[in-house]
């Protein structure tokens, strides 16, 4: 073919090209470029010109008509991949539409599989149905009464599978319905787009092989919608024949399961045999832990091997082997870490489920009192909710592990060309995947004993039900509890005072304190706040706050009950003897306390030292002050004790302190250099301050060593003076061994001066007298 300039060919070539293209879609097989003239049983087609009849249109019905509609598909295909070259142009514009068709016509074909997937699915929840219809209203229980805790176990299994393919059927029936209005809106808009295509494709200049292949796109597009219709609606009407005898199968499992429970008892040799059952499974478990901690051994040797090769690689290629060396041998310790998890929690999990087999037998047997079933059943809700929480963990390492997976997966994509590099990150994706494999394993075994403790958490609640609380009350007879409860405490002029009137103060007072720390909170975080008061100042008001509202609060709840004051009169006496003896360190630590607030010797996160204990203040209160130690162990001090012993506040007017470290040298050491090494080394600390500056002091020359000191300071709120000071002291041991500086030990020299040689004698022990020879001397 000739070319013309910059080797494109020439007009003639390419409209001849068009051409023949053109002729090509005319005498293909149908279903080529007009293969859609259809439309969804729902959404019929407009009639065609000079036509006033709607034709509706359906799809294959059978796997045959199926298989031949994806096989003209994939012949249409085939034959634009053999047309690709001749309809690619310079611009691209038919090359970017033939792709476009090619992936619409593909997904023509998907959704053809996917509705003869739905037919087959059909057609086996009618086989499914026709075969229960046989049995509808039967019972499915084969055995005689009485039974014992297994078989109902197997019977309560299959209810609640049965229940659960219910709940998942009737889901889906929603979720179908739902979106059959979405799908046939689409159909419409796809409808109104290939009807625009097909008008622009009558003018001449609407006539081209982009405008051909765009309205080709779009009929596809319009059939994969029309079938997927027709899928959804198949689908919708497989889950309705499941639905109907799902709900039929239950109702039967549901009648046969109280039929099983009201004639349970208790089978020893079935308690045997499943106690033995679980030991035996925990034996295996324990087995393989130890084989799992020997592998771990050996995968720990294999890592630092792997990262010594990496320390020892020589080149870039070395290394990236290495390096993926280091990952594989690391993912794989990971997914030995994984299984020992699991074997450990499955060892958790028998053990669990062994007790709570024993207490259910224990139910059915009678052996369980009632206060223990109280007990087991708070127990196991805490214990659901532990489970509900562990969930969640594994969730999150899940994802971690799949995020891993698909960095992994990256990564092996960009290496590709390195074959060795390849193979390790392989077997690195295989050892997270076998991780994944090994966590959805732990789920799944606490997925079951958080099923087995509802279970049992709801069986403890029927049998806490079946025990009337009348019955308990009856003990001591109604009309003796009533009499107790209206029992006269004491009585005056005007007031009796009974348990009931007391027992209604107790709980108003309890109330009043609730209620009188909620107020003086709330008035501490807004109304205190405003005013520009400091922590301690609002504590201090809120602590006074607090008593008013109190004493406003019990007058209250004793004029409510109809307690009045005169009715504590005789307790006055013995309430102003308590208050001068008893009571005096109480107020003296509660006047303390106000003192501490206003005055201010002390604040909230100070740092402070009582008696050699160094510790931070945690808070203020009214009668004590709770510190907390650098160990973590909160202390509680008495407030007269601030006022009356000496306390050192390290932080009362500044945060800066200045530290020092002692250390001594050999003699002959370079005490310049020595005054170096020191201050580098605070310089070097990112705690250590600037300002002001460290410096170094000679102390002396001591009997050992050339005594130094380095004085610096550090800032306590972003420092530990601890820490700060250990790293120094590392640091220093570092820097004294690069320049061969020697920290003296002690030492003594001993000087003998003798003109004459010293004479050594050796003698032997005297031997102990007996005593007998002590008696005779």
């Amino acid at each position: 073919m000739k070319t013309g300039r910059y080797g494109k060919p020439p007009r003639s070539g390419k409209f001849l090209i068009i051409v023949l293209v053109l002729l090509c879609a005319v005498l293909a097989p149908a279903n080529f470029l007009s293969a859609s003239e259809t439309a969804s049983p729902e959404v019929h087609q407009s009639p065609a010109p000079g036509n006033g009849a709607k034709e509706e249109w359906k799809p294959p019905s059978t796997p045959e008509g199926i298989a031949q509609r994806i096989e003209d598909i994939q012949k249409e295909m085939d034959l634009y991949l053999k047309q690709r070259e001749e309809i690619q142009t310079d611009d691209g514009v038919e090359s970017e539409a033939l792709r476009r068709l090619t992936v619409a016509l593909g997904a023509v074909q998907n959704v053809y599989s996917r509705y003869n997937s739905a037919l087959e699915n059909l057609g086996r929840a009618r086989d499914e149905a026709a075969e229960a219809s046989l049995n509808e209203g039967k019972s499915l229980i084969k055995e005689s009464p009485p039974y014992n805790l297994s078989f109902y176990e197997n019977v309560r299994n299959q209810f609640e599978g049965v229940d659960q393919r219910l709940k998942s059927v009737l889901s889906s029936v929603r979720l179908a319905e739902g979106s059959l209005e979405s799908l046939r809106r689409q159909v419409a808009q796809l409808e109104g787009r290939v009807a625009e295509l097909r008008q622009e494709g009558h003018t001449p200049e609407g006539k081209t092989i982009t405008k051909e292949l765009q309205l080709r796109e779009a009929e596809a597009d319009l059939e994969t919608a029309r079938v997927t219709i027709f899928l959804q609606n198949t689908n919708l009407e497989a889950y309705r024949v499941r639905r109907t005898f799902l709900e039929a199968q239950k109702k039967i499992l549901e009648n046969d399961l109280a039929g099983v429970k009201e004639n349970l008892h208790f089978d020893e040799a079935d308690r045997n045999s499943r106690m033995e059952a679980i030991a035996q499974q925990i034996t295996k478990t324990r087995e393989g832990i130890a084989a799992l901690q020997a592998e771990r051994e050996k995968l720990r040797s294999a890592l630092t091997r792997a990262q010594g090769e990496l320390s020892s690689a020589r080149n870039d290629q070395q290394r990236l082997v290495a390096r993926a060396g280091v990952s594989e041998r690391e993912a794989w310790l990971r997914h030995n870490q994984a299984g020992l998890e699991q074997a450990e929690q499955e060892l958790t999990v028998l053990d669990e489920n062994r007790k709570i087999w024993e207490v259910r037998y224990g139910l059915i047997q009678g052996t369980v009192k009632t206060q223990e079933i109280w007990d087991y059943r708070s127990s196991v809700s805490s214990r659901i909710k532990d489970l509900e929480n562990m969930f969640q963990v594994q969730q999150r390492t899940l994802a971690s592990l799949q995020a891993d997976i698909l960095a992994a997966q990256k990564e092996l994509e960009e290496a590709k060309a390195n074959n060795a590099v390849a193979a390790r990150m392989q077997k690195r994706i295989e050892a997270l995947d076998k991780t994944v494999q090994t966590t959805n394993a732990t789920v799944a075994l606490l997925l079951g004993l958080f099923n087995n403790y509802n279970r049992f958490h709801e069986e403890l609640t029927n049998q806490i039900d079946a025990v009337r609380i009348a019955e308990q009350v009856t003990r001591f007879g109604r009309d003796r509890f009533l009499a107790f409860w209206n029992i006269s405490l004491w009585s005056g002029e005007g007031f009796d005072v009974t348990i009931a009137k007391l027992v209604l103060a107790i709980v108003l007072f309890g109330a009043a304190f609730f209620l009188s720390g909620r107020l003086t909170a709330f008035l501490g975080r807004t109304l205190l706040k405003r005013f520009g008061l400091d922590a301690s100042a609002r504590t201090a008001t809120q602590q006074i706050l607090f008593y008013v509202f109190m004493a406003s609060f019990i007058l209250s709840a004793l004029d409510l009950v109809g307690i009045p004051l005169t009715a504590f009169a005789f307790l006055g006496g013995a309430l102003a003897i308590g208050i001068g003896f008893g009571a005096q360190n109480f107020f003296n630590n509660l006047i303390s306390g106000f003192i501490l607030m206003f005055s201010k010797p002390i604040r909230p996160d100070d740092t402070i030292e009582i008696d050699g204990l160094f510790a931070t203040v945690e808070e203020i209160g009214s009668r004590s002050t709770r510190v907390k130690t650098f160990d973590n162990i909160d202390v509680l001090m008495p407030n007269s004790y601030f006022l009356n012993n000496k306390i050192i506040n390290w932080t009362l007017t500044d945060q800066k302190i200045r530290l020092r470290i002692n250390v001594g040298v050999a003699y002959g050491s370079d005490v310049r250099e020595v005054e170096k090494l020191l201050l580098k080394a605070a310089d070097d600390h990112s705690r250590v301050l600037g300002k002001p500056e460290p410096y170094v002091v000679f102390r002396e020359f001591g009997p050992n060593a050339l005594e130094f000191s380095l004085f610096f300071w550090v800032d306590m709120t972003n420092a530990s003076t601890v820490k700060v000071a250990s790293d120094l002291r590392f640091r220093l041991v570092a820097l004294f061994e690069d320049k061969n500086i020697t920290v003296a030990l002690p030492q003594m020299d001993v000087h003998l001066n003798a003109t004459e040689p010293i004479e050594v004698f050796m003698r032997r022990p005297a031997r102990e007298a007996s005593p007998q020879q002590q008696e005779e001397n």
